[in-house]
C-alpha cells in the first residue's frame, strides 16, 4: 500500500510503499479515504512531537487522524456501531497517511449520515481537543457563560467555536492575528477580535478561555477572565513562553490548566473518544463541524504541508488518500 513517510529534520513527507497491516486484539483495519493534516504532523517532521511507532532510523508513517471504511476487526472487538466491516468511521490514529491504517476500536466513531469524507477526516483531532479542553478539563456545562477561543481560525479553533455555541456558551468570542481571517470567525459563530489589543475591552467578562496560541496571547487574555474562571492552555503557535501577571491570576482565583494528548496512555485517549458520543448528534445536524481549507491528493501532500506551515490556512487541510 502507499503511505506518506516522514523523518525528523525533513521538510515534508515522501510517498513510499509498505505492507498492509493486520489488526491486532481490540483493533480495526480501516481503508483510509481521507486524512486530516495537523500542526503536530509538522512538529513531528521537526522532531518536536513524539512518534512512538517510529523505526530505528527515525522514519515513520505520518498522520494522526482519518476517515474511512472498516475492512476487518481484530480479536476481541465488539459489535458496537461503527466497528463492523463496511462501516464508515472517523478516528484519531497513528500512521493515518496510508491507504490502510490500524485503529484502536475504542477510538473509532461512526461517521454521521451525510457527512462527507473530507469533513469527517477534519474532525477527530479538533473535536477531541476542543471537547476535552472545554468540557472535561474546564467543566463547561449548560449555562456555563462566555467562552473565548484564542486562535479561532485554526482547525481546532473553528470546531471549538461551534462546539461552545452548540453547548450553550454565550457569547462565544475568538481571536485572530489577521484581519483577513475575521470573516471565518463570524461564519463559525463567534464575535471576532483582531489582535491582542482587542482583548482589553473584555475585562472581567469571560468564564472559560481555550488558548490555542500561547505566548503573549495567553498573558493578554488573563484580565478578560472573571473571578473563578478557567484558562486551558492547548497550543503554542506563538511560542512556549509567556510572562504572566501573577497578581491577576491569584486575585481572581483563576484556574490555569495545561493539556496535551502526546503523553496520554491508550486508555486515556480512548476515554477522550468515548466522551464524544453524546455530542455526535451535534455533528450529525451540522451544528458542530470542521472548516476545511482545502482537499489535496496524496501526491500533493508536500504542498499541503507548506500551506499549513505558512499560516495562510483557515481551518483544516485534508489529504485524499484513496478515491472518495
Amino acid at each position: 500500500m502507499r503511505v506518506l513517510r516522514g523523518r525528523p529534520g525533513a521538510r515534508t513527507w515522501e510517498i513510499g510503499e509498505t505492507d498492509t497491516p493486520a489488526p491486532g486484539p481490540g483493533e480495526l483495519l480501516v481503508r483510509v479515504r481521507t486524512a486530516g493534516v495537523n500542526r503536530a504532523d509538522l512538529l513531528a517532521l521537526g522532531g518536536g512531537y513524539p512518534v512512538p511507532h517510529a523505526e530505528q532510523d527515525g522514519s515513520f508513517t505520518a498522520g494522526m487522524e482519518l476517515a474511512g471504511e472498516v475492512v476487518a476487526a481484530g480479536p476481541g472487538v465488539t459489535g458496537a456501531p461503527g466497528r463492523g466491516p463496511g462501516d464508515r468511521v472517523f478516528a484519531s490514529a497513528p500512521a493515518a497517511f496510508a491507504e490502510y491504517a490500524v485503529v484502536d476500536a475504542r477510538r473509532a466513531l461512526p461517521v454521521p449520515s451525510g457527512l462527507s469524507w473530507s469533513d469527517a477526516a477534519a474532525l477527530p483531532v479538533a473535536l477531541e481537543t476542543a471537547h476535552d479542553a472545554l468540557v472535561t478539563q474546564a467543566g463547561f456545562g449548560p449555562g456555563g457563560g462566555a467562552v473565548l477561543v484564542l486562535g479561532g481560525s485554526t482547525g481546532v479553533g473553528q470546531v471549538a467555536i461551534r462546539l461552545a455555541a452548540a453547548l450553550g456558551a454565550s457569547p462565544v468570542l475568538a481571536t485572530t492575528t489577521s484581519a483577513a481571517k475575521r470573516a471565518a470567525l463570524v461564519d463559525a459563530g463567534a464575535t471576532p477580535l483582531v489582535g491582542t489589543d482587542a482583548l482589553r475591552d473584555l475585562d472581567d467578562t469571560v468564564d472559560v478561555v481555550l488558548d490555542l496560541v500561547g505566548g503573549d496571547h495567553l498573558a493578554a487574555a488573563l484580565p478578560a477572565v472573571r473571578i473563578g474562571g478557567t484558562i486551558v492552555q492547548i497550543g503554542r503557535l506563538a511560542g512556549p513562553a509567556a510572562t504572566l501577571d501573577l497578581n491577576t491570576l491569584s486575585f481572581r482565583r483563576l484556574r490555569l490548566i495545561g493539556t496535551t494528548f502526546s503523553v496520554r496512555s491508550a486508555d486515556e485517549r480512548a476515554a477522550v473518544s468515548a466522551a464524544l458520543v453524546p455530542v455526535l448528534p451535534l455533528v450529525g445536524d451540522g451544528r458542530v463541524r470542521a472548516t476545511v481549507d482545502r482537499v489535496v491528493p496524496l501526491e500533493d501532500a508536500p504542498a499541503a504541508a507548506e500551506h499549513l506551515r505558512s499560516g495562510a490556512a483557515v481551518g483544516k487541510v485534508v489529504i485524499e488518500v484513496s478515491g472518495a
